[in-house]
């Protein structure tokens, strides 16, 4: 038995965030909190009255090849997958490169208080192995795959459609719901325009038949879209392509979405499809900004992605709170003008943690910190002054002001695995 002792910070709807004083969260052997108490004086507790407790974070967009080119600007979308992304995909083909990677990645996210990553790999079925060897070692919780493209890509990195699929669904089979659940397997097709017909309709047809998460982008630049009208004219949208071969569904997961308009989002919300905004990475790509308020309005699944290396900040609550500066400024800047708020502290802590856990079909497991969830949990240490403001005020404060180096303990499962 393992106890957490603080101030327990619990996001329980968009709109809702509650703050419960003195709290002494129980985890049992089996990983899962047993039960919340108040608090009593412990030697043996994590925490004490100053720190808070807080559910882990979930990035459900990264590029676990590019997490050491994080923050080079300077160069367009193309140049930086060309010059910086696929050399970084390319030596990945060496295992033992490929696992010290995975060993940085593991510890770089831990340390930031993310302990559910939804990830892609690279196009070597010797990387997502040896990938998957660290999440285990280490403890991380994954959702993570075989990046797969068989079109227009360098060829170092382009695959042939039959062997990607036989090569994902035998990771699939090696992975998938191994240790306990926490690792996941995603068929991952990198995007339409990198991609065959067939090689998409066989990603989609194998994460139906095994069960498995299905992630890719979707509308990422005014480019792409011009791509995707060239390469299928017979669609009206890629929406209509990936519904037509398949990859719209409650387990997949899309990225970006940048140009998607209003009639798209609510494609999206009947296909019971999610939506992952990364709004680091949008600015930082210069590839424009999400309408978050259009999402809320159409009902979409919304998790936060810091879309390393698209995006150049790990810390998903810097993430949040460029989410929430994106929202006042495409309100401050719409004609008309727009009242009331478009996004709150209290939402963005949701989409951190149970909101992103929901979207990414972990809502029943992680997320929240109640009696039954996965004891995925920070032990937090912010600034003292916030103790004092009122409770509403303690949620944003916390939010804006609170840094990596404020977390003591990541608990994964009930297992102590960083910082």
């Amino acid at each position: 038995m393992k106890t957490l002792v603080g101030t327990l910070l619990q996001p329980v709807s968009q709109t809702q965030c509650h703050v419960i004083k003195d709290s002494a969260v129980q985890i049992g052997d089996d990983g899962c909190i047993s039960q919340i108490v108040t608090a009593k004086a412990s030697s043996d507790a994590a925490g004490d009255s100053q720190c808070w407790i807080i559910p882990g974070f979930v990035d459900a967009h990264l590029h676990l090849p590019q997490w050491q080119c994080r923050g080079i600007d300077g160069l367009s979308i193309r140049e930086w997958h060309d010059k910086i992304g696929a050399p970084a995909e390319q030596r990945l083909a060496d295992p033992k490169a490929a696992t010290k990677q995975a060993e940085e990645f593991t510890a770089g996210v831990i340390a930031n208080g993310t302990t559910t990553v939804v990830a892609f790999g690279t196009p070597f079925p010797q990387e997502v192995d040896a990938s998957f060897n660290v999440f285990a070692k280490k403890g991380l919780r994954a959702i993570y795959g075989l990046t797969l493209n068989d079109t227009g890509m360098s060829p170092g990195l382009s695959q042939h459609a039959d062997a990607a699929l036989d090569e994902a669904r035998a990771l699939a089979a090696k992975w998938h719901g191994k240790e306990n659940g926490r690792l996941q397997y995603a068929f991952s097709p990198r995007s339409s325009v990198r991609c065959s017909e067939k090689l998409m309709r066989g990603a989609a047809a194998l994460a139906d038949m095994l069960k498995c998460t299905l992630q890719t982008h979707v509308a990422d630049t005014s480019d792409e879209l011009d791509e995707v009208r060239q390469r299928f004219p017979d669609h009206i949208d890629e929406l209509e392509l990936f519904a037509d071969v398949g990859m719209l569904g409650r387990r997949t997961i899309l990225v970006h979405g940048v140009f998607l308009d209003h009639y798209q989002h609510n494609e999206v919300t009947e296909s019971g499809t999610s939506l992952v905004y990364c709004p680091t990475g949008n600015l930082f790509r210069q590839s424009g900004l999400v309408d978050y308020a259009s999402h809320r309005r159409a009902g979409i699944r919304t998790a936060l992605g810091s879309s390393i290396a698209g995006g150049f900040d790990p810390f998903m609550p810097r993430v949040a709170v460029e989410a929430l500066q994106t929202a006042k400024a495409i309100k401050v800047h719409s004609l008309p003008h727009r009242a009331g708020a478009v996004l709150t502290p209290s939402e963005a802590w949701w989409m951190l943690t149970a909101g992103g856990a929901a979207a990414v079909g972990l809502g029943e497991k992680v997320g929240k910190i109640a009696p039954g969830y996965q004891a995925d949990c920070l032990v937090v240490r912010p600034e003292k002054w916030i103790a004092e403001l009122p409770p509403e005020q303690q949620i944003s404060a916390l939010l804006y002001t609170m840094t990596p180096q404020q977390i003591e303990h990541v608990f994964i499962a009930g297992q102590r695995v960083g910082p």
